[in-house]
């Protein structure tokens, strides 16, 4: 009777042992869950607030880069202008301006929407170009070009190698013609015809030509300008490539010329395209409408914000206005 007892309470303080084994450890986890979870809350806190501190001095940025074009526009009508003017005189050309404010550090860019192809103003003539100096056939430039222009027509007409909702409505997730203009650049895909490929760029592992970079239509087309004219003054690379046929001398040659005298840049470019028709489209003259790109990060931060506007410059300098706000743009 001893031995059964002794060995049934020795049963006993094993399984005792055992279960303060398993609550030990089911105590632990628990334990490491909480710690693991407060720590992953506390770096999204702190992640969440130097992204609102970071979007905070890239707003500023783009104020600091309106603030900058009304001001170039005041002293481009004053008898005198200050070399403090001129270092201070940011061209909407694409280039980066670096900078720091309020702890943080940002890059801003302002390009002029006029510079650019005009998606909703650009007529056959000029679409073709474009598609021939991308490296479109023939067959393609046309067919393209009016299916284009019939998606932002207003009416239902089918140009002869165009497209309307006979072909759209057919497709396996149809949908209606939108015979309105264009609200966005990226709206061209779909428009029959048009690929990834050649609105966004071909990875240059499968560019045609591999000296010479892929031109996505994305970066020389806008929906913004409200005319069809391209201003040679604040053109990007891209666009004076694919106007003179994609050659990057010729556009480098552009760019040397209008940094020392626009108007000889004007005219070198009208002489260059050689098309009367399409060079009378080509002006010099001051930027409007303006694209701002602002991309900031806290000091010793990795989070960055980057926003973006698109913003209406009046003639008398007197004041903007906010086409489109971009309150989130691809961070890189």
């Amino acid at each position: 009777m001893l031995g059964s007892a002794a060995s049934r309470t020795g049963a006993e303080r094993g399984v005792a042992l055992l279960m303060v084994l398993w609550i030990s450890l089911v105590l632990t986890v628990l334990v490491g869950e909480f710690s693991r979870g407060m720590r992953d809350d506390a770096i999204a806190t702190q992640n969440l607030a130097e992204e609102i501190q970071a979007r905070g001095v890239a707003m500023a940025a783009i104020n600091l880069g309106i603030y900058r074009t009304l001001r170039a526009r005041e002293t481009d009508t004053a008898a005198t202008q200050d070399e403090a003017d001129q270092e201070e005189r940011w061209v909407p050309d694409g280039t980066w301006h670096d900078g720091s404010y309020s702890g943080g550090t940002y890059s801003v860019r302002l390009m002029d929407e006029g510079g650019k192809i005009g998606l909703n103003r650009a007529d056959e003539t000029l679409l073709r170009r474009v598609f021939a100096n991308l490296g479109l056939d023939e067959d393609t430039q046309e067919s393209l070009a009016d299916a284009i222009l019939d998606w932002r027509d207003p009416d239902s007409l089918v140009r002869l190698h165009g497209a309307e909702d006979d072909y759209y409505l057919a497709l396996r997730q149809p949908y209606a013609t939108k015979n309105a203009p264009f609200d966005f650049v990226e709206e061209l895909l779909l428009v029959r015809g048009m690929t990834r490929a050649l609105l966004f760029g071909a990875p240059p592992s499968t560019a045609e030509r591999q000296d010479q970079p892929s031109i996505p239509l994305k970066e020389i087309s806008s929906v913004f300008t409200q005319t069809a004219n391209i201003n040679v003054r604040t053109a990007p690379k891209a666009v004076l490539r694919v106007l003179l046929g994609g050659a990057e001398e010729d556009a480098d040659e552009i760019i040397a010329a209008r940094t020392n005298d626009l108007g000889s840049a004007l005219t070198l470019m009208r002489a260059k395209m050689g098309d009367q028709i399409l060079a009378r489209r080509l002006v010099d003259t001051t930027a409007s409408t303006l694209a701002i790109d602002a991309r900031a990060v806290m000091q010793d931060g990795q989070i960055q914000a980057r926003v973006g506007a698109v913003v209406d410059i009046a003639e008398d300098a007197d004041g903007f206005h906010v086409a489109r706000w971009f309150d989130r743009l691809p961070a890189f």
